[in-house]
């Protein structure tokens, strides 16, 4: 059954702490194939570095007052420059088709354009470092075409890999002669230095510190007998199974060092009870490398997506 929305009552509230989980049922309600725990729905919208709550537009039924329409927005800054990004919109299903979610689109977009120049642009999902998504998922068949019908345009092709967890095994504390074991509180500060000092492109640097917010942190780390930090891999840092970023010192790759911190990472998502692992954003060739160590396949894929505001 269809609900109609009379226009003149299109009343937009912020997203808060108040009707957060109201909203976070509606995504699951409304959600086919990517819903994720509240906290980390909380962790990536309010609290996420570029939350705005004049971004933030919640649309309630008038009568039941709850939520049936939200549409959240960030603004980040990129490489060269800031620009908006739609992290999430969902329209209840028996309110579709009545232009919406076209409406709340046109007044996010407008607000933006006034706390941006006039050269930025609107994408979807991929914002890091706090992103669920890099981009958009390719099942979401009406979200791609809607966002088409309003100027959007896609451009490159993007993957995620997914490996169901079957493998319980602890891994060995030692490969190659480095210990593997997990980040402590106190590593926090110089762990973040490695990363920024021998990984300089991206995000990545801001992207582990995600991790520290679960208890225990969800980073494992490898030292040489010196006790200094060579590689790492971080997971379930933007949701429970995600995994990475990750990386090891460019001298010290082929010696299984990686491979093994990534063992730890999985063994320790199977301690969480979590049945697949989300491998995000895989590029180039390294996508071969998780095919070939671990069986890992493609799935889903994205389109990055974006316009002009």
């Amino acid at each position: 059954m269809v609900n109609y929305m009379n226009f003149d009552q299109l009343k937009f509230q912020p997203l808060t702490e108040e009707n957060l989980k109201a909203v976070h049922d509606l995504f699951k309600r409304n959600e086919q194939f990517f819903v994720i725990p509240l906290e980390f729905f909380k962790r990536g919208t309010l609290g996420d570095e570029g939350y705005d709550p004049e971004l933030t537009l919640v649309l309630n039924d008038p009568e039941k007052d709850v939520p049936i329409a939200a549409f959240v927005a960030v603004i980040k800054r990129g490489y060269v420059k800031k620009n908006c990004y739609l992290k999430a919109c969902i329209v209840d299903k028996q309110y579709r088709r009545q232009g919406i979610g076209s409406k709340m689109l046109q007044e996010i977009m407008s607000r933006a354009k006034l706390k941006l120049p006039w050269y930025a642009s609107i994408g979807y999902a991929d914002c890091p470092p706090r992103y669920w998504q890099p981009g958009i998922d390719l099942r979401h068949t009406d979200l791609l075409f809607f966002l088409k019908k309003h100027g959007f345009k896609t451009h490159a092709l993007r993957y995620n890999l997914t490996y169901v967890l079957d493998d319980d095994k602890q891994p060995a504390s030692e490969k190659s002669g480095y210990t593997l074991e997990r980040l402590k509180p106190d590593e926090f500060e110089a762990f973040v230095q490695f990363v920024k000092k021998h990984f300089r492109l991206g995000f990545w640097s801001r992207e582990v510190q995600l991790s520290f917010e679960n208890d225990p942190a969800t980073t494992f780390i490898a030292k040489d007998k010196d006790g200094a930090i060579v590689g790492w891999a971080t997971h379930s840092g933007h949701f429970p199974g995600s995994f990475g970023p990750t990386g090891v010192n460019k001298d010290l790759r082929g010696k299984g060092i990686g491979g093994e911190l990534l063992r730890w990472c999985i063994w320790d998502m199977k301690q969480m009870d979590l049945k697949t692992c989300t491998i995000l954003w895989v590029v180039g060739a390294t996508r071969k490398f998780y095919s070939k160590v671990l069986g890992a396949y493609i799935h889903p894929v994205f389109y990055s997506i974006r316009r002009r505001l």
